[in-house]
């Protein structure tokens, strides 16, 4: 008998616009999908919705999405927390899925599974390790660079500059770099 085949539907152009996108798509194509907004995070009500974030053939992590939101660092893009282990006192994961750190984001909705290949195509400018799904980024608004946001916010705080192109730069009032004038 042969297998059936998985209806995955490509959902990362929507995962990349927005949250608002995305819940459209899954409460159409997931069954029960209840969910709650709150200012711009879609609280899941039920737990309808799973993840898998999955790399070189592994899963890395995987549990019950709680929410999905904006991303906070001003760019388009949507940001999960998912839920590992029992309801009530099971570890918390912000995944924040760029073009740099998510290959394949598909969701089976016969599942109810939001599948995501995730990859470490970009280093971090300050300490040189990768970037993954997990890692909140910030980037330099002159040169485009891309650090983990701590270090990016320590290297600033100490030195004043990006530490690729060296231009000056500081912080704002919400700790995101801007140019020095």
């Amino acid at each position: 008998m042969a297998k059936k085949k998985q209806n995955m539907i490509n959902i990362k152009p929507l995962v990349f616009k927005g949250p608002k996108y995305l819940i459209q798509v899954l409460a159409q194509q997931v069954e029960d999908v209840k969910v709650t907004k709150v200012i711009q995070t879609f609280v899941l009500e039920n737990a309808n919705i799973k993840m898998m974030v999955g790399r070189d053939g592994k899963t890395i992590y995987s549990g019950v999405v709680r929410w999905i939101g904006n991303r906070t660092d001003g760019t388009r893009g949507t940001v999960f927390c998912v839920q590992k282990g029992s309801k009530d006192g099971g570890e918390l994961k912000v995944i924040i899925p760029t073009e740099d750190t998510a290959q394949d984001i598909g969701l089976d909705p016969a599942k109810g599974m939001i599948k995501i290949n995730a990859k470490e195509s970009l280093k971090c400018s300050v300490c040189g390790k990768g970037i993954s799904i997990f890692d909140e980024v910030l980037a330099c608004p002159l040169c485009n660079s891309k650090a983990h946001a701590e270090h990016l916010l320590e290297w600033i705080s100490m030195r004043h500059s990006c530490p690729i192109c060296k231009k000056g730069l500081e912080l704002d009032e919400d700790k995101n770099p801007i140019p020095s004038e």
